[in-house]
């Protein structure tokens, strides 16, 4: 049937037969692996379908029938809900102009779920984009009445609307969603990136459950996951349907937070704190886990496993021990299965993560404040138990030797960290590039400036270098590596991105922000009188920056040292170059000419003056 061919009488009928069917699509905590919820979506009875969802609602719009059309559906989602034992929230969708129509009032909704048995704290009213309210008073009375009922409310497709982030301020939502247009391609879109990223934090400072719905690829969903996300809907999870999925996919599950050996502290192991203890399988009796807790007073929580040695759940000595102790305990339970009271699985890593997605994890979940262990995996599958206590003691450890081997004035990676980060990209072939900066004409100036002014110079570079480097990091979803050499000497190791792009704007950046540190004579001559390192007293030019990047060949090179040869070539020549440079060496040019990525002269003699 055509939207066209839909008559005035014609849905008025359909809506009283509620001849439609209901389609489920789940909403998951990615932290439990299960659905806390499903939408509801009204399709046509009739295969092929008879009619389009969307233009059935214009239709009902046209016609004055949209709040008629909207009670249906909610009678049959609660219905099939219900039918089908299905657990969680019901987000039901509903228009801001039927919420504030007469006829839409919540009055009825108490009969409704009186006539299914159905809890209304477990109702979710969300409120569309589509068909706005002409009266902001009349939808606010409306929502009211349902917070009143004991419904919780959403806001759907946050940030495709003018008025979504309004409505959050007005309406004050329990839960808001992404919209999709957010969603798709976030993982190449800066913009989009940080704006999802905002939203999560704007999410816990309000107190506001945020969902990202739309999700349609695993690129998608781990760039998500990385960013904080916890409510996730989308067809990549679950479609929706007449029956829907109750548990997120196995291997969405499985996928471990990635080991990253960009990072200084990659060299943590997780595999060194892993207890082995034995899981046991989802059809072993409740009685036999008690037993085996009875006989190792030490036990305090046990794995279970499918037959593939994949984690599907956790078993608690407090909890089931709570559970037998009361009334009608043992003989409630004993006998049962022990998957049958065994807490999902949801607290879950693998044993090659890094320390600082390991750290976020224990920090993201509250679970740990109850039961401080967690599930370790190996490529998916079980590997032992690892305690909350000694994640934190080895944080500490860590943190103390990070201390240790860092740069006291800029507190950035020094040199044994450095060679362990070019190590770690030699040994796993990564291919990348390397930035050497060092200050022009130091000495000098600590001679007439003195040290205390030398030191305030050296972190004026750490924080450019820092702070530029991590904005051309973001562009490309990819953390540059910084370190300080020592005295004026600084590196970054670039792994993607336009490394050349970078430190020109470092370089420029740079030019600007040095000439505070000078008195206004000394800039307006581009100098200064001072004793050279030849001892010749003669006018010393303003400081400024030298930059050299190597591209070493990762199937050539096969140590640090091969890469400090490089870099220092790359130094010298820099040094040498046209003031405002960067210098790009690559190996195997010995005896050409190296690339230059100049400064525009003209921006650099105009920021002096």
């Amino acid at each position: 049937m055509k939207s066209s061919a839909i008559t005035k009488s014609g849905l008025e009928s359909l809506i009283h037969s509620k001849n439609f069917r209901c389609f489920f699509q789940p909403i998951f905590d990615v932290h439990q692996s299960t659905a806390i919820g499903y939408e509801a979506l009204v399709r046509s009875p009739f295969e092929p379908p008879t009619f389009n969802p969307a233009e059935l609602f214009d239709k009902a719009f046209e016609f004055g029938l949209l709040a008629e059309l909207e009670q249906c559906c909610r009678r049959i989602a609660i219905k099939q809900f219900v039918k089908l034992g299905l657990e969680g929230f019901l987000f039901l969708n509903a228009s801001p102009l039927a919420i504030e129509q007469t006829k839409h009032k919540a009055s009825s909704m108490p009969a409704m779920l009186r006539d299914y048995d159905f809890d209304p704290a477990r109702i979710v009213i969300e409120i569309t984009e589509r068909y706005e309210a002409t009266d902001e008073n009349l939808l606010k009375t409306g929502l009211q009445r349902y917070r009143d009922l004991g419904f919780k409310i959403a806001i759907d497709d946050l940030g495709t609307g003018h008025s979504g982030l309004k409505q959050w301020s007005e309406v004050r939502p329990d839960i808001v969603k992404i919209d999709r247009y957010f969603i798709s391609g976030c993982q190449h879109n800066i913009v989009k990136r940080e704006l999802i990223r905002t939203i999560f934090e704007l999410g816990k400072t309000t107190g506001v459950s945020v969902i990202a719905e739309g999700i349609e690829n695993e690129d998608e969903y781990l760039l998500l996951r990385k960013l904080g996300m916890k409510y996730v809907q989308g067809y990549l999870l679950g479609k929706p349907q007449s029956e829907p999925e109750t548990q997120l996919p196995k291997l969405l599950v499985e996928k471990p937070l990635q080991k990253d050996t960009t990072k200084p502290n990659a060299q943590f192991e997780l595999s060194k704190l892993i207890q082995r203890i034995e899981p046991i399988f989802a059809d072993i009796s409740c009685k036999a886990v008690y037993s085996q807790f009875k006989a190792e007073p030490n036990l305090k929580s046990i794995a279970v496993v499918d037959d593939m040695q994949l984690p599907m759940g956790m078993v608690y000595r407090d909890e089931l021990t709570d559970l037998l102790s009361s009334d009608y305990g043992h003989a409630l339970y004993d006998k049962q299965p022990i998957a049958k009271v065994m807490r999902p699985v949801s607290l879950m890593v693998d044993e090659h993560s890094n320390l600082d997605d390991v750290s976020k994890f224990i920090t993201d979940h509250s679970e740990f404040d109850l039961h401080p262990e967690f599930i370790v995996t190996t490529q998916g599958k079980y590997a032992g138990l690892a305690s909350v206590r000694s994640i934190l003691k080895m944080m500490t450890e860590e943190k103390i030797m990070h201390a240790q081997q860092a740069n006291p004035l800029t507190m950035l990676p020094g040199n044994i960290v450095i060679e362990r980060k070019v190590n770690q990209l030699i040994s796993h072939k990564h291919d990348f590039q390397l930035a050497y900066f060092d200050l022009d004409n130091f000495k000098p100036f600590n001679d007439v400036y003195g040290y205390a002014a030398g030191d305030q110079v050296i972190k004026l570079v750490a924080d450019v270098i820092v702070e530029y480097s991590n904005k051309h990091g973001n562009k490309h979803n990819q953390e540059n590596f910084i370190g300080h050499v020592g005295g004026d000497d600084f590196v970054v190791v670039f792994q993607s991105g336009d490394a050349l792009a970078c430190c020109q704007e470092i370089l420029l950046v740079f030019e600007k922000r040095i000439i505070q540190y000078f008195e206004l004579e000394h800039v307006k001559q581009s100098g200064y009188f001072a004793v050279d390192r030849a001892g010749n007293y003669t006018l010393i030019p303003l400081l400024s920056l030298s930059c050299g990047i190597i591209s070493p060949d990762i199937e050539v090179i096969s140590s640090v040292h091969d890469v400090s040869v490089q870099a220092s070539k790359a130094k010298k020549v820099a040094k040498e170059a046209t003031r405002g440079e960067v210098i790009t060496l690559r190996q195997g040019t010995n005896g050409q000419k190296p690339e230059l990525g100049c400064i525009n002269q003209a921006n650099v003699a105009y920021l002096r003056n």
